[in-house]
């Protein structure tokens, strides 16, 4: 048998009027967790700064920096998470920093301030663009001068190819010549010792202007038999420029220059064809070309 005592009693009383938690539920809402505090500190934020969290697949990813405008947090406010407390400023650094790393799907969109983000190229910008420009415009100047030098030593090239080609030609031409007017010394030097004959032009007789005929004939030159008609065949050279095979001529007489002061000759009547000394005073020496 059990005595009640005034403790007992006491003890009884004070369980019938201890309000009972027994076969009560708890008002319906969201669970709670650790995540709930920091989750709702971000919210605070977030409303409070005007900034937006980008949630993707339901993770947090960042917070955006608080803009000029933001009202100061509440010093005072304060939450408990897993028995340890937190002022305002400690629940956003710990939301700022929750996650620093994150990877979202291709196709995330990110909005700021309700509103895409709209990203310009630096090509489209004016100072990109004015670069551009510039670019293209130093690329087309270094472009023309390079053609602009091209084409000049192209030209300068040309010129210099077209003056060596006439140099050339000019020294074959000379060549020619005078290989031309040897062979015609060589041949006159052959009829020394053949009369003298008015109007002669063969091995059997010559004049002084039928000597030279016969031998540029016989290169296959054809000279008028005249002194004074031979004077306009070829064209005229100076006396430093003469070379043997030139006419030495001076009014009524010819003679062949055959080189170093030297002539061969059918001065007159009575004296055959000879190798002598030039005597003409300031002869004209007239170049015979093929």
């Amino acid at each position: 048998m059990t005595v009640l005592t005034d403790r007992t009693h006491d003890w009884a009383d004070d369980q019938v009027n201890r309000p009972s938690n027994r076969a009560r539920h708890r008002a319906e809402g969201p669970a709670l967790t650790p995540f709930t505090a920091l989750t709702q500190t971000a919210a605070e934020n977030a409303a409070r700064t005007g900034a937006i969290a980008v949630v993707t697949s339901g993770m947090l990813a960042s917070v955006f920096t608080q803009t000029a405008h933001t009202a100061p947090a509440e010093s005072h406010t304060q939450t408990t998470l897993a028995n340890k407390t937190f002022d305002s400023t400690a629940r956003a650094g710990l939301a700022e920093n929750l996650v620093t790393k994150v990877e979202v799907a291709q196709d995330a969109d990110f909005w700021a301030e309700q509103g895409r983000v709209s990203v310009t190229p630096y090509a489209e910008t004016k100072a990109g663009i004015a670069e551009a420009k510039a670019k293209a415009e130093a690329e087309a100047r270094a472009k023309a001068e390079a053609e602009a030098k091209a084409k000049a030593e192209a030209e300068a090239k040309a010129a210099a190819e077209a003056a060596a080609a006439e140099a050339e030609a000019v020294a074959a031409a000379a060549a020619s010549s005078a290989d031309l007017g040897q062979q015609a010394v060589n041949l006159a030097l052959e009829y020394v010792g053949v009369p003298y004959v008015w109007g002669g032009a063969s091995p059997s007789g010559f004049d002084c202007s039928g000597l030279i005929q016969y031998v540029y004939a016989q290169l296959g030159i054809s000279l008028p038999h005249s002194s004074a008609s031979m004077s306009t065949v070829g064209y005229q050279v100076s006396a430093a420029e003469a070379q043997p095979g030139d006419i030495v001529w001076t009014s009524g007489h010819v003679s062949l220059y055959a080189g170093d002061g030297m002539v061969v000759e059918a001065q007159q009547e009575g004296v055959p064809v000879h190798y002598t000394e030039m005597w003409q005073n300031n002869p004209v020496f007239i170049r015979v070309t093929g």
